[in-house]
């Protein structure tokens, strides 16, 4: 069920990315019509190509990269104790990494150690295996 998010992730940051390619062009378009009503959207092709390349080097790259190892099965595995760690609503760090969930992987009150396999470029969760209680208070 994880590998379906990871894959939603992956199409939502596709149709971003071409989303903005679909306004860049727009914005050219006017800009080479000279269609544009303030001077200020003459910067808009610049700040959209800003944040192609923000979304594309953030997101859509590194999540392309890591669906081949999906597809291969190849993962990356840790050993997390989640007393230990922060925790956030979709995300932790450990050890000064950032790993990255589905909400609802880990229970409110879970708590122990747990090996988890993820994607190496986004560090995304795969699967979640848990290990023991880790004891402390």
């Amino acid at each position: 069920m994880m590998i379906f998010y990871f894959l939603a992730g992956l199409a939502a940051s596709a149709l971003l990315v071409l989303a903005l390619l679909t306004l860049l062009a727009a914005a050219l378009r006017n800009n080479w019509n000279h269609a544009n009503r303030l001077r200020l959207s003459y910067l808009m092709p610049v700040l959209l190509a800003v944040a192609i390349v923000y979304f594309s080097v953030s997101q859509l790259i590194p999540r392309a990269f890591d669906l081949i190892h999906v597809a291969a099965g190849h993962y990356e595995y840790a050993e997390l104790d989640l007393q230990a760690i922060s925790m956030g609503r979709s995300s932790l760090i450990s050890q000064g990494v950032t790993y990255y969930f589905k909400p609802g992987t880990f229970g409110q009150d879970a708590r122990g150690r747990f090996q988890v396999m993820y994607t190496p470029g986004t560090r995304f969760i795969i699967q979640v295996t848990y290990l023991e209680d880790s004891g402390g208070s």
